[in-house]
């Protein structure tokens, strides 16, 4: 386990397997030499706990989220509903239109039966302006329909929401083959090769045979492709990378039964 604080007490006694670092959540260079020492391989949960400033907040969310968080990993953010509350530095009571307040109903049949643009209320500060540009990351795939932008999958798996905590999962390239192993047979055997690549635009899919030089299979960043060519007796890796091919993603094994 892995602390950070702004200011440690005095003779703070360590527990087993427990490292504890002073610093401030908004500096990069630190929050980084803290993952390479004691996570070079990223870590598998972040908890922040910390100021429950906004800025702050992102800062540290996605410097850690970007670099340090495993693919597949979980992002824990504390207490997001400051800001919804005066007396906190960057938090303001929620003070929607009195229209809306009081016809959200009928404010919102026609907003979609005409198309009349009406105003929601919305916090877009603080706290609760961070969680919502989450939101905004949760949908990349359809702004970017929206904007007839080059498309993209969001960094997340899922999001969501509590009344006290948000949790981001890490989107995490995956690879699969089905049926894994091959069903045995007269001649060669079939197989389908899945694979999805996190945040990119394109991916490679290699396959080794018995261990020798690595053959293209596929490359785009997503796809399902036909593997015809299975034989009994012989082992196929299959290895997804990066478009530069210098990145190992994920890896499978291919075999065919015997029997």
């Amino acid at each position: 386990m892995v602390g950070i604080d702004r200011k440690l007490p005095q003779h703070f006694q360590l527990g087993e397997r427990i490292q504890i670092f002073e610093g401030s959540q908004a500096d990069k260079k630190f929050l980084s030499k803290v993952a390479n020492e004691t996570a070079p391989g990223g870590f598998d949960i972040v908890i922040n706990d910390a100021s429950h400033i906004g800025e702050l907040t992102r800062t540290t969310f996605w410097h850690l989220f970007d670099h340090h968080l495993k693919p597949g990993g979980l992002y824990a953010i504390e207490d997001w509903g400051t800001g919804y509350l005066d007396d906190f530095s960057d938090g303001k009571t929620f003070d929607p239109k009195p229209s809306i307040l009081g016809g959200v109903q009928s404010v919102l049949a026609q907003r979609f039966s005409k198309r009349i643009k009406v105003p929601v209320p919305c916090h877009s500060y603080g706290m609760v302006g961070f969680i919502k540009e989450l939101v905004d990351e949760q949908g990349a795939a359809s702004i970017a329909m929206g904007h007839k932008a080059g498309w993209r999958r969001s960094k997340f798996k899922n999001l969501l929401i509590t009344p006290g905590i948000v949790f981001v999962t890490k989107a995490a390239s995956t690879l699969t083959a089905f049926p894994n192993p091959v069903p045995a047979g007269d001649g060669v055997g079939k197989t389908m090769i899945s694979w999805n690549v996190a945040n990119a635009v394109a991916g490679k899919v290699y396959v080794s045979i018995d261990d020798h030089q690595e053959l293209l299979f596929a490359s785009a960043q997503q796809g399902l492709a036909a593997a015809n060519w299975i034989r009994t007796g012989s082992t196929y890796e299959f290895r997804l990378y990066d478009s530069d091919h210098t990145r190992l993603l994920d890896k499978l094994v291919v075999t065919r039964a015997t029997q």
